[in-house]
């Protein structure tokens, strides 16, 4: 478990690779195109706000169910920061402080740029 939550873990995937599991998600795991989530957006603020935090490696993302404005759940992520030994930052000081999980992304559907 050396290596599995550094700051370098992740690696280029070209555009055609991408967009080939990318398509295959959307036929085999989202049934409703309509409502079903396809991407979620979240912006370079977000992202360096969790990166900036003392002792954060990287991003943890958690594949999450909440429901949408239909009360259907839908796919969503979740940020958390997360150390190098692959401890979450739930909180700043662990007692409940400053919570650094983040959502509310822009969920594509319904905003989709593609």
């Amino acid at each position: 478990m050396a290596d599995e939550f550094k700051s370098h873990v992740g690696e280029i995937v070209s555009q055609t690779m991408a967009r080939e599991w990318i398509d295959k998600y959307d036929r085999e795991r989202r049934t409703d195109k309509v409502t079903d989530t396809k991407s979620v957006f979240y912006g370079r603020d977000v992202l360096l706000k969790i990166l900036s935090r003392d002792g954060c490696a990287g991003i943890s993302f958690f594949y999450a169910l909440k429901p949408n404005e239909n009360n259907k759940d839908t796919l969503n992520l979740v940020l958390v920061g997360t150390r190098e030994d692959g401890t979450l930052m739930w909180s700043e000081d662990g007692k409940g402080g400053q919570y650094y999980a983040f959502e509310f992304g822009t969920p594509c559907p319904p905003y989709c740029a593609i």
